[in-house]
């Protein structure tokens, strides 16, 4: 994985990334991520892919309320 640069633009940053790498992403030019920080790590993802791993999120608590008491009897 190449090393990336962030740059200076006016009172902002930028992170610049090579064409290969937007290109194996499939994103493009004014594309919008998510950024999620963890330690000593930024995680971007495709704003879409952050959307959907919200509802799916959402999906999996509304399922496992739903069917609480069977799961702590098989537990």
């Amino acid at each position: 994985m190449p090393q990336l640069s962030i740059v200076a633009v006016g009172d902002s940053a930028a992170l610049l990334l090579p064409a290969e790498i937007l290109e194996s992403l499939k994103l493009q030019v004014g594309d919008k991520l998510d950024a999620t920080l963890g330690e000593q790590q930024l995680i971007l993802r495709p704003v879409e892919d952050a959307a959907r791993r919200q509802l799916m999120q959402t999906i999996v608590q509304e399922v496992f309320e739903r069917r609480r008491d069977a799961y702590q009897r098989l537990a």
